[in-house]
C-alpha cells in the first residue's frame, strides 16, 4: 500500500511561514495534483515529501512507514523534474537503467525493467539513441521511464511538462494519466496550469499562501469551488463573483438568506440570455463580443460590475448590444463575507 498521510506539516524560513500546517491524505494509486500560483508552497511541499527539504514540524507516512526522518534514498520514491536531467553521454537504455545499476540490481532484472518501461513510454525504438538525438517530448519520456523503472511506491512530478511546446504538452498530457494508471504508482504532480490539473488529477489540492483552499475531484473543484479564490483560479475565464441581484435570488428557492450573501458566483457558461426584458432577468450592456470557435464570450457591464457570459457561437450579439441575463438557478453559488461557499 502506498497511501500518503501528511499531518500538520509546517515549513518556516526565519519568520516567513511557507507552509501553514498542511494536512493531506492521498489514497493508494491515486493521482493527486498540487495546484496554485507561484509562491503558494506547492513545490516546497513536494520537496519535503521527497526529503529534499525538511519540515519545521509535522509528519509524513507512506503506507505503514513513517518517513519524516528518512533520507531521500530510503523513502522509496522517484522524482521527475521540470528540466529533464537526462544524461547526455548515456543512451536511452543506459539512462533508464542508471538508478537500477546504482542500486546493484541484477543485469537480468535491469534489462527487463528497461524493456518494460521503454515500451510503456513508447520509446522502445530509441534505446540506442543519445539525448541529443531526441525531441523534448522524448527526453521527458526517458526521465519518466527512468523513474518508473525503480518501481517506486510514490512518483513525484514537479512541473514536468512546462518545458515542452504546446503541441507536445498536449500529447504528453493525453498519455501520462493512462501510463501512470498502468504503472499502479501513487503520483503527486505539481503544476500552476489548471488545464493540466483538471485533465490529469483524480483529486486536486488547490493551494494559496501555504494553505490548501480545497481538496476534491476536478468536477467538484470546478462546479463547487469552496472559496472565491478557487473559483477565480479555476476556469478560463474564471467564475464571475458579483453582488447578489434580488431578481436572481428570488428565483432560486434554495438560496441562503439574502442578507447573508456577500457575493454570487456564476460560471460564464451558466447564464440564460434573452433579447427582451423578462421576469427575473437583469439588463446588461455588451462591451465586447469575442468569437472563440465553439462559443462567443461576452464581456458585459452589469450595473457597476463587469461579467463574462458565454453564448452559442451563432448567436448574433454585437458590441454595444443590450441583452438580459439570468444564471441557471441550480448553477448559482453563494459566498459569505470570508469568501467561503455557503450552504442553503
Amino acid at each position: 500500500m502506498s497511501a500518503i498521510q501528511i499531518s500538520a506539516v509546517r515549513k518556516q524560513f526565519g519568520k516567513q511561514e511557507i507552509l501553514k500546517s498542511i494536512d493531506l491524505e492521498i489514497r493508494d494509486k491515486e493521482f493527486t495534483v498540487l495546484l496554485g500560483p507561484s509562491g503558494c508552497g506547492k513545490s516546497t511541499l513536494l520537496r519535503i515529501i521527497a526529503g529534499l527539504e525538511y519540515e519545521s514540524s509535522g509528519s509524513i507516512r507512506i503506507g505503514d512507514r513513517e518517513i519524516t526522518s528518512l533520507a531521500p534514498r530510503d523513502r522509496r520514491i522517484a522524482m521527475v523534474f521540470q528540466n529533464y536531467a537526462v544524461f547526455p553521454h548515456m543512451t536511452v537504455a543506459e539512462n533508464i537503467a542508471f538508478g537500477l545499476r546504482v542500486r546493484k540490481d541484477s543485469e537480468a532484472h535491469i534489462q527487463r525493467k528497461v524493456k518494460e518501461t521503454a515500451e510503456l513510454m513508447h520509446i522502445e525504438d530509441r534505446l540506442d539513441h543519445y539525448s541529443g538525438q531526441l525531441s523534448g517530448g522524448q527526453r521527458q519520456r526517458v526521465a519518466v521511464a527512468r523513474a518508473l523503472a525503480m518501481e517506486p511506491e510514490v512518483l513525484l512530478m514537479d512541473e514536468p511538462l512546462s518545458n515542452l511546446d504546446a503541441l507536445l504538452r498536449l500529447e504528453m498530457r493525453a498519455e501520462l494519466k493512462t501510463i501512470l494508471s498502468a504503472s499502479d504508482t501513487t503520483t503527486i504532480y505539481v503544476t500552476h496550469d489548471q488545464v493540466e490539473a483538471m485533465s490529469l488529477a483524480d483529486r486536486i489540492a488547490v493551494m494559496k499562501g501555504g494553505e490548501i483552499e480545497q481538496y476534491a475531484p476536478p468536477s467538484e473543484i470546478y462546479h463547487y469551488p469552496a472559496t472565491e479564490f478557487v473559483g477565480s483560479f479555476i476556469g478560463n475565464p474564471p467564475m464571475n463573483f458579483i453582488l447578489p441581484d434580488t431578481r436572481w435570488t428570488q428565483s432560486q428557492p434554495n438560496a441562503p438568506t439574502l442578507s447573508r450573501i456577500h457575493k454570487c458566483g456564476i460560471r460564464p457558461e451558466d447564464f440564460e440570455v434573452r433579447f427582451e426584458p423578462t421576469e427575473h432577468f437583469s439588463p446588461v450592456r455588451v462591451l465586447v463580443s469575442e468569437l472563440l470557435g465553439s462559443h462567443k464570450q461576452l464581456t458585459a457591464r452589469f450595473g457597476d460590475e463587469m461579467i463574462r457570459v458565454n453564448v452559442p457561437s451563432d448567436l448574433d450579439i454585437a458590441n454595444g448590444s443590450d441583452i438580459h441575463v439570468r444564471p441557471m438557478a441550480e448553477k448559482m453559488r453563494f459566498y459569505d463575507q470570508t469568501g467561503h461557499l455557503m450552504s442553503a
